[in-house]
C-alpha cells in the first residue's frame, strides 16, 4: 500500500468513526433531554384517563411509572404505517411495555427497537384488505428481517386502554411474548423472570388451566390453548388488567403470577 492510499484509507476511517460518534452521540443527547424533562402534564392526564394500571398507583409509583415510560420512549422509535401516531398511542404503547416489567426497573426490551402501529388488524402477510385474506391478527413480534419489530393494530391498542377493565390486551399480550422470547425460546416459560425451580409449578398451573378451558370451567380465552406461550401472554393480559376477578376466580393461577411477575397488581385497585 503506498502513502497516498494509506493516507486515504486512514481518512475514509476517521470520517466513519466521527459520523458513528456523531450519531451515538446525538441520540444519547435526545434520550438525555427525554429523561431530564418534567413529565409533561397532558401525558399525566390521558395516562389518568386511560391506563386503570396507572390510575390506581399509590402517588410515589406513579411517579416511577413516569420516569419508566420516559425511558422506554426515549430508547424505541414508535412509528405508523399508513395511520397517525399520537401522544396518546405512544403512551399507551410504552404503558403496554411498562406495565408487566414495573417489577423490574433494569430492563427495557433490549430486543426491540421499533413499534409499528397499523390501522387495523392484519393477516400473516402484514395486509390490512379484507380482500387478500381473513385479518384476524391484532398483534405480533416480528422474527427474521422483522426481529426487533412489534406490530399493532392501533385501534385494538387504543381500545384496550379505554379506562375500564378487561381480560384482554393486545400491548401487554406482544410484550409478554417478548419477555417470554428474551431467553432465546418462546415456549411460554420467561426465564429472565424466574429461576427453574419455579418452571415445574408453573407447567401443572398450566395444563392444569387448559384442562378447565376444555371443559368449558374457565372464563379464560380459548386462544390460551394453542400452546404454552399464548397462554402465558392471555392469562397476563386477565392479570394485569382486571386482577381483583383473577384472583376471585383463579386464586391458584393469580398467586403464581404474583410470583412470576413480582407484582400484586389487586393491591391497587
Amino acid at each position: 500500500m503506498n502513502q497516498t492510499t494509506l493516507i486515504i484509507a486512514v481518512a475514509i476511517v476517521v470520517v466513519a468513526v466521527y459520523i458513528i460518534y456523531r450519531f451515538v452521540f446525538k441520540k444519547q443527547k435526545v434520550n438525555e433531554e427525554i429523561l431530564h424533562e418534567p413529565f409533561h402534564e397532558q401525558w399525566r392526564k390521558i395516562l389518568l384517563q386511560r391506563v386503570l394500571y396507572y390510575k390506581n398507583l399509590p402517588d410515589d409509583k406513579k411517579r416511577e411509572f413516569e420516569e419508566r415510560v420516559k425511558l422506554f420512549l426515549s430508547e424505541k422509535k414508535i412509528n405508523g404505517a399508513d395511520v397517525e401516531v399520537t401522544d396518546t398511542d405512544k403512551l399507551l404503547v410504552a404503558a403496554s411495555a411498562v406495565i408487566p416489567l414495573f417489577a423490574f426497573p433494569r430492563y427495557n426490551y433490549p430486543n426491540v427497537r421499533e413499534v409499528v402501529l397499523y390501522p387495523n388488524s392484519f393477516d400473516e402477510k402484514f395486509q390490512t384488505n379484507d380482500e387478500v385474506g381473513q385479518r384476524d391478527i391484532l398483534g405480533m413480534i416480528g422474527d427474521g428481517f422483522m426481529s426487533g419489530v412489534v406490530i399493532l393494530s392501533k385501534p385494538d391498542l387504543e381500545a384496550a386502554f379505554n379506562g375500564t377493565r378487561h381480560r384482554s390486551n393486545v400491548g401487554i399480550h406482544e410484550f409478554v411474548h417478548l419477555i417470554d422470547k428474551a431467553d432465546g425460546s418462546v415456549d411460554g416459560v420467561p426465564e429472565i423472570l424466574f429461576t427453574h425451580s419455579y418452571s415445574l409449578p408453573w407447567i401443572k398451573e398450566i395444563k392444569k388451566e387448559m384442562k378447565k378451558i376444555k371443559s368449558g370451567h374457565s372464563d379464560i380465552s380459548p386462544y390460551a390453548l394453542t400452546n404454552n406461550a399464548e397462554f402465558l401472554a392471555v392469562v397476563s393480559e386477565y392479570f394485569f388488567d382486571n386482577p381483583e376477578k383473577m384472583k376471585s376466580r383463579h386464586p391458584e393461577l393469580y398467586k403464581i403470577l404474583t410470583e412470576i411477575y413480582k407484582q400484586h397488581p389487586d393491591d391497587y385497585v
